[in-house]
C-alpha cells in the first residue's frame, strides 16, 4: 500500500492554475540540458517518453520540443487544461494525458524514455515507488530521476526558514545508497548518480523577521560566494539535488 506524505488536494492547490510563458520553461528547464543529453538519445525523434506525476508538464513539454519526443503525462491532478496549455506553449501538438494514480495503475504499454522529477521523496515507501518505475522502461530505455536533497546544513536551514515544506518530504530517500540499491534490484546500467546544483535557498512559506534575516543572509553567503565551489565540489551537505540516469538491460 502507498504511504503518501501528500496528497492531490495539496499539490492542485500548490501549483494552482497560471499561465507559463515559453521563456520560463526554457530558463528552468535547459540549466539541466548536460543531464538531458546524458538521458535522451540522439537518435530519439519519434520515440516516446513519459513523466511519472508529470503536472505540471514543464519538464515534460520541453523534452518533447526539444527532442522530437511523443510525450505522455501521468498524473492524478484534474487540472490538464496546465497540462495543455503547457504543451500548447512548447508547440507540442502530438500527447497523452494520463489522469491516473501512479500507485495504482498498471501500465498497458511501456516507453522509451521514463522521467520522474521531485516525486519518490513525497512516500514513506519511497523503495518501493521507484520500484514501479521499472514497470513503465522497454528494455534498452532509460529512467532519469531527480529529487530534492534537504540533508545537511540544507536540513537546519530548511527546519528554520522552510519548516511546512520540508515535512512533506522524505529525507530518507535522499541518499545515493537508495538508487545504488535500485540499480542492483533491477539490473540497470548506471549512466549517471550525483550530486548537483546550488544551494537551495528559496522557500514556500511566509516568512517572519528572524527568518527573512536567516534568508537573506544565506542567500547572500551562498549566491556571492559559495555557490561557484558546490558546483565544482557537489555534497550531501549544500549541493539543491540528486539526479541518477538509469538503463534497462
Amino acid at each position: 500500500m502507498s504511504e503518501k506524505l501528500t496528497s492531490q488536494t495539496y499539490w492542485e492547490a500548490y501549483y494552482g492554475k497560471r499561465k507559463i510563458k515559453k521563456t520560463s520553461i526554457v530558463n528552468v528547464c535547459s540549466y539541466y540540458d548536460s543531464y538531458w543529453n546524458s538521458f535522451i538519445d540522439s537518435n530519439s525523434r519519434g520515440q516516446s517518453i513519459i513523466e511519472i506525476g508529470g503536472y505540471p508538464g514543464r519538464f515534460l513539454a520541453y523534452l518533447a520540443s526539444k527532442y522530437n519526443l511523443l510525450p505522455t503525462s501521468l498524473d492524478y491532478n484534474s487540472n490538464t487544461d496546465q497540462l495543455e496549455n503547457v504543451f500548447k506553449t512548447m508547440g507540442v501538438d502530438n500527447y497523452t494525458i494520463l489522469e491516473k494514480d501512479f500507485t495504482t495503475h498498471v501500465p498497458n504499454i511501456k516507453y522509451d524514455y521514463v522521467l520522474s522529477n521531485g516525486f519518490i521523496e513525497h512516500f514513506t515507501n519511497y523503495d518501493d515507488i521507484l520500484d514501479l518505475h521499472v514497470d513503465y522502461l522497454k528494455t534498452g530505455g532509460k529512467l532519469y530521476v531527480m529529487i530534492p536533497n534537504m540533508k545537511g546544513y540544507i536540513w537546519l536551514y530548511k527546519y528554520l526558514v522552510d519548516y511546512q515544506n520540508l515535512k512533506v518530504h522524505n529525507l530518507k530517500s535522499m541518499r545515493l545508497k537508495v538508487f545504488k540499491d535500485f540499480a542492483k534490484r533491477h539490473n540497470l546500467k548506471t549512466i549517471e548518480l550525483t550530486y548537483f546544483g546550488d544551494f537551495p535557498h528559496g522557500v514556500h512559506q511566509k516568512s517572519n523577521f528572524l527568518q527573512r534575516l536567516i534568508l537573506k543572509s544565506n542567500r547572500f553567503l551562498f549566491k556571492k560566494l559559495l555557490n561557484k565551489f558546490i558546483n565544482k565540489y557537489p555534497s550531501p551537505y549544500f549541493s539543491s539535488g540528486i539526479v541518477a540516469i538509469f538503463e534497462k538491460q
